[in-house]
C-alpha cells in the first residue's frame, strides 16, 4: 500500500465535516477540564519548569509576535476551540476577536468564557473554515490559524478563503501538524492512516506542501519553521494528565469517543518522537 500524504483518505466533505463537528460537540467540555482552556500544544524551549497552560501562553505569545498584531486588529480565530487563544489575544493584545468553529458546544464554551473574563471584543459562531460564507471580503487584519487546518478537508480551498477575506496586506498565520514524507508505503503508510482515522484528519501534508500552497493561492510567505523540538514534550504531558483519569471518568466526560481518543493519544506522542509528525509554523502576506 502506498499513500501520498498530499491526498485524501477521507473522501467525503460533508460527511468528514459533521463528523468534526460531532467529535468535539461530545468532548469538548471532558477535554476542557483536563487540559484547561487551551486545546492546542505547549513552547518548551528549556529547562525551566513551566506548567502546560504558561507553555501554551507562550506559544500564542511567541506566534503573536511573529505576525506583529497591533491593538485593534481584527483578527479571525480559524478552529477557535473553546475560545482560548481569543480571549487570551482579545485581552493581552486588545484585538478585536471573531472566532469560527464547526461545534456548537464550542461555541457556548467560548462565548461562556469571554462573559467570565468580561470581554466585549469578541464573538464566536458556527462557520465553516472553507467556505466563511458569512464573511465579507478583504475585513480582517489577520486570520489565526492554530492546529485547526489539519482537520480541513481541502487546504487550499482554507487558504483562497483566507486570501478573500483578508485585507490587503494582511497576515495568515497557520500552525499545524504537518507529515515528515510526502509518501509512505507497507508499515508507514499503515501507521500514517492509522493516525489520521484516529484524530479525524483528512490528510495530513509535509511542512514543504504548505510552502507550495502559500505560493500557488497568491500570499507571500515571510516566516516558515518546523518547531517539532519545541512542542512534542507537550504529548508526554497529555499522556501523564489522561493516565490519571480512570475508564469510567473518561467515558463519562467524552463517551466512548472521548474515551478512544484519550488512548489515541499515545500514537501521535509516538509519531512525534519517531519524527514522523511535524510541526509547522507559517506567516504570509496578502500583497498591498
Amino acid at each position: 500500500m502506498l499513500i501520498k500524504t498530499d491526498r485524501p483518505i477521507m473522501l467525503h466533505r460533508k460527511k468528514i465535516t459533521q463528523k468534526i463537528a460531532n467529535f468535539w460537540d461530545q468532548i469538548s467540555e471532558g477535554w476542557q477540564m483536563i487540559w484547561g482552556p487551551h486545546i492546542h500544544h505547549g513552547y518548551y524551549d528549556d529547562s525551566q519548569f513551566i506548567t502546560p497552560i504558561k507553555a501554551q501562553e507562550k506559544l500564542i505569545e511567541k506566534l503573536a509576535n511573529i505576525v506583529a498584531i497591533k491593538s485593534h486588529d481584527k483578527i479571525l480565530d480559524v478552529g477557535c476551540g473553546m475560545g482560548g487563544s481569543s480571549c487570551y489575544l482579545a485581552k493581552k493584545h486588545q484585538a478585536i476577536m471573531t472566532g469560527i468553529t464547526l461545534s456548537q458546544k464550542q461555541v457556548a464554551l467560548a462565548t461562556q468564557q469571554a462573559q467570565a473574563e468580561g470581554l466585549h471584543n469578541i464573538t464566536f459562531k458556527i462557520e465553516d473554515a472553507l467556505s466563511l460564507k458569512s464573511l465579507e471580503d478583504n475585513s480582517f487584519d489577520i486570520v489565526w490559524s492554530l492546529e485547526s487546518c489539519e482537520q480541513f478537508f481541502d487546504k487550499g480551498l482554507f487558504f483562497n478563503q483566507a486570501y478573500r477575506v483578508l485585507k490587503p496586506g494582511g497576515k495568515l498565520m497557520l500552525a499545524t501538524w504537518c507529515s515528515s514524507c510526502d509518501e509512505y508505503e507497507g508499515k508507514f503508510a499503515q501507521e500514517y492512516q492509522k493516525l489520521c482515522l484516529a484524530f479525524d484528519l483528512p490528510y495530513m501534508p509535509t511542512i514543504e506542501y504548505y510552502r507550495k500552497l502559500f505560493t500557488t493561492q497568491n500570499f507571500l510567505l515571510d516566516f516558515s519553521e518546523d518547531w517539532s523540538k519545541f512542542v512534542k514534550k507537550s504529548w508526554d504531558i497529555g499522556v501523564s494528565l489522561l493516565n490519571a483519569y480512570s475508564f469510567l471518568q473518561l467515558i463519562k466526560m467524552g463517551g466512548w469517543r472521548g474515551f478512544r481518543f484519550a488512548k489515541q493519544v499515545k500514537l501521535m506522542q509516538m509519531a512525534f518522537h519517531q519524527n514522523r509528525v511535524k510541526y509547522g509554523i507559517f506567516v504570509a502576506c496578502k500583497p498591498r
